[in-house]
C-alpha cells in the first residue's frame, strides 16, 4: 500500500487526478501496471477478472489511498463496480468532485 506522502487529498483532487489514482490503486491490487492505460469503459469483472474478494480488496485500498474517502455501504452498489469509469463516477460523487 502507499505511504501517507502519496495519499491524494480530495481538496486538491480533480476528476482527472481521481481517475489516475483509481487506476493506480487498481494496478496495485491486480499486480498489472497496464491497468493505468486502460479506458474508462473497461469492465472490472469481464476484462480484468475482478471477483468479489478482489473488489473488497480494491475498495479498502481506495479508502486507504484517497484522503477523506470512507466506505459507505448505504451508497455503494454493485453497479458501481461495473467499469473503471463507474467506480470513478461513484467516488467523484462521494467526494463532491465535478
Amino acid at each position: 500500500m502507499e505511504t501517507k506522502e502519496k495519499t491524494i487529498e480530495s481538496a486538491v483532487l480533480d476528476k482527472k487526478a481521481l481517475v489516475n489514482k483509481v487506476k493506480a490503486v487498481l494496478a496495485d491490487v491486480t499486480n498489472d501496471e497496464a491497468v493505468v492505460n486502460l479506458p474508462l469503459g473497461t469492465s472490472l469483472k469481464n476484462d480484468l477478472g475482478i471477483d468479489s474478494m478482489t473488489s473488497l480488496t480494491f475498495l479498502v485500498a481506495l479508502e486507504e489511498n484517497i484522503e477523506e474517502y470512507s466506505i459507505n455501504p448505504d451508497t455503494l452498489d454493485g453497479e458501481h463496480f461495473a467499469t473503471i469509469g463507474t467506480i470513478c463516477d461513484y467516488l467523484a460523487d462521494q467526494l463532491g468532485i465535478n
